[in-house]
């Protein structure tokens, strides 16, 4: 996995990133040369959030206050990147609770698209998924089978402009359409 660690304070992740490294994760860094928040000042090409993070993790004290050292967060969050939150002495590396974390954080991530969706789309279909994946947005719809083509070709254009009215960042949204026929009780 590609890891965007952020600290509240300096050195607050040192064993965190210890054991992503020797778990084969690549650990990234939103720090510039002087320990400042953000590589963009320097050069606004150095953004790592240009390039696909699978999960950004902010490890901060439990109970501190927010920091400007934890703005890479927020610019994750823009970036719609699952966030999680660890505290001083939390466990990260392979095991449940990690896992968990962040494939909650990957599903409310999701969750937001297929929402932007619903609302531009309305019942005109009848289910929607979405999936994040490495540098692009897979959106399913299903419609009933009686939707002609014209529609379907309307439907996907509106389900394109809610992605990318959602999240102008992502490089490619890739959109399937399934027709099926309503469960019949």
């Amino acid at each position: 996995m590609d890891v965007l660690v952020i600290e509240s304070a300096t050195g607050i992740a040192a064993t965190l990133e210890h054991r992503l490294v020797r778990d084969g994760h690549q650990v990234i860094s939103c720090n510039d040369s002087h320990g400042g928040p953000c590589l963009g000042v320097e050069s606004n090409a150095a953004c790592p959030l240009l390039q696909h993070i699978d999960v950004a993790v902010l490890a901060r004290e439990r109970g501190a206050a927010r920091s400007l050292n934890e703005m890479g967060a927020v610019c994750a969050l823009r970036h719609r990147v699952p966030l999680v939150t660890l505290h001083a002495g939390d466990e990260f590396g392979p095991g449940p609770s990690t896992e968990i974390a962040a494939a909650v954080a990957r599903r409310a991530v999701e969750a937001g698209y297929e929402a932007v969706v619903r609302k531009q789309v309305g019942h005109a279909v009848d289910d929607i998924t979405v999936q994040r994946e490495y540098r692009r947005i897979h959106v399913t719809i299903s419609v009933a089978t009686s939707t002609s083509a014209l529609n379907i070709h309307r439907l996907v254009d509106r389900v394109r402009q809610a992605v990318r009215a959602h999240d102008v960042h992502t490089e490619t949204v890739d959109i399937s359409v399934v027709k099926a026929d309503p469960a019949v009780d």
